[in-house]
């Protein structure tokens, strides 16, 4: 019993072992063919999609600038008094 315990602590894996998964091919082929997917079910957006799109982030890109104006006229006031 004790022999199989003392032989079991002194194996050591070997280094050279990679783990075996998908090679970088494999992996590219994929990549690709989720892209062609995604491109296959995008559709492009009529007139009132697209408007409605554009008041969106028009929206946000106002109110982000807005609220970094106004953080810099806080930091500007404060740090002027």
């Amino acid at each position: 019993m004790e022999e199989t315990k003392i032989q079991q602590q002194n194996v050591e894996p070997k280094k050279d072992e990679k783990p075996k998964g998908q090679g970088i091919f494999d992996r590219l082929k994929n990549k690709f063919i989720n892209y062609k997917r995604v491109i296959e079910v995008a559709k492009k957006p009529d007139k009132s999609e697209f408007i409605s799109s554009v008041k969106i982030t028009g929206t946000g890109i106002t109110l982000l600038g807005i609220i970094g104006f106004i953080i810099f006229l806080l930091y500007f006031l404060v740090v002027r008094w």
